[in-house]
């Protein structure tokens, strides 16, 4: 009797075990409608961190500020933080090189000279389809002509953002096409805000300045200042020939990420530039144009005028620039153009720094929105 028992109290005792367990194997493998649970649900990938520069106060950087503000970024996988600048281009790129922010806004002035010394950038996308206007004051007696505006401004102070800047670079070859020479006229740093240059030549500080486009329409079309030269304009970049002219109707505005960040992130420029043309076509959606105001007034990125009753008519006049997008043979003409004017020594192939992602039309970005299934985002950019 002794011995059956304790054969019968084995036999529970091994049906215990096994029970237990098959219901540890169970809650472990997490059964769902018979599948185990992680056979239903893929791991979300780790969000890449970036550290993103942006203008504040200039619309060169709104697209980034926007799919960081709006949540495109986080959509795509990543996480952003911004970091503000207002001293310009030199600043921003010396942060590139030196590991202090992964991603800035910026042309080949400015990444050129650190490519051809081997620092490792990469261009991987549009962000604005602009240059920069030379303004003079509404008291001034600078014509606004070419090339007698550029002479009239012979040894006289001219704003530019900084010394080093595209802004700078733009005036330098300007003045030469002119027939003034490099050095003839005096380059005054004005750094990186607006109101900066509204108060230089307001205040007859300079003798004109070069301004990006929405500064441009504040002063001439609310304050009456005068446009000397403009640089958006293909029929005056052809007017003057040679290397400016040979870059009218292109973009040069791209934004530019450290190569090891995007080594060490495989996928974040496809995923950045996604991210960059889904906010191309929401911000260009009209029924959007309340929140894009909204969103960029909050992080103080609209000066004065570009509020209030004013902002429509303004924000009609700016859109259009701001693309994601670089039209097809920019990046060649562009670092033909640099290397004609002295800036780089030998040209660059573009495999080397141009990111096979950018697209070359808007049909092309709202067509990579469709296909990423966010259509709904608008039928333009």
């Amino acid at each position: 009797m002794r011995s059956g028992t304790r054969s019968k109290s084995a036999r529970w005792s091994a049906l215990g075990r096994f029970a237990l367990m098959v219901s540890m194997a169970l809650t472990l493998v997490g059964v769902v409608g018979g599948s185990p649970a992680w056979a239903k649900a893929k791991a979300k990938p780790k969000p890449i961190p970036m550290n993103l520069e942006i203008y504040q106060g200039s619309y060169y950087t709104w697209l980034a500020y926007l799919a960081q503000a709006k949540g495109f970024f986080a959509q795509n996988g990543i996480d952003a933080t911004i970091i503000p600048i207002t001293a310009g281009g030199p600043v921003a790129f010396a942060a590139l090189a030196n590991g202090g922010a992964d991603v800035a806004m910026g042309d080949l002035s400015l990444a050129g000279p650190l490519l051809e010394h081997g620092q490792p950038l990469t261009a991987i996308s549009g962000a604005v389809a602009a240059a920069w206007e030379l303004i003079a004051p509404s008291n001034s007696s600078v014509p606004v002509s070419y090339p007698a505006g550029i002479k009239a401004l012979q040894g006289q102070p001219v704003g530019v953002v900084a010394l080093g800047s595209s802004s700078y670079d733009y005036l330098q070859l300007l003045v030469k096409a002119a027939g003034l020479g490099a050095s003839g006229v005096n380059y005054t740093a004005l750094g990186g805000l607006v109101a900066n240059f509204v108060s230089a030549l307001g205040a007859n500080r300079v003798a004109a300045a070069m301004v990006s486009p929405d500064a441009a329409y504040y002063l001439t079309q609310d304050l009456g200042d005068k446009l000397v030269f403009n640089l958006n304009d293909p029929a005056e970049l052809k007017k003057v020939g040679g290397i400016l002219g040979s870059v009218a109707g292109k973009s040069d505005g791209l934004m530019w990420a450290r190569t090891p960040w995007l080594t060490a992130h495989p996928g974040a420029a496809k995923d950045f530039q996604l991210a960059m043309e889904e906010t191309d076509v929401w911000m260009h959606n009209p029924k959007n144009l309340n929140q894009v105001i909204s969103l960029l007034g909050a992080e103080h990125d609209l000066a004065t005028f570009e509020q209030g009753p004013g902002a429509k008519k303004f924000f009609a006049y700016a859109l259009p620039d701001i693309i994601s997008y670089v039209p097809k043979g920019s990046a060649k003409a562009y670092m033909n153009f640099w290397v004609k004017s002295g800036l780089l020594a030998n040209s660059i192939p573009q495999k080397q720094w141009f990111s096979s992602t950018i697209p070359s039309s808007a049909a092309q970005v709202v067509g990579a929105v469709k296909a990423a299934g966010k259509g709904s985002l608008g039928k333009k950019a």
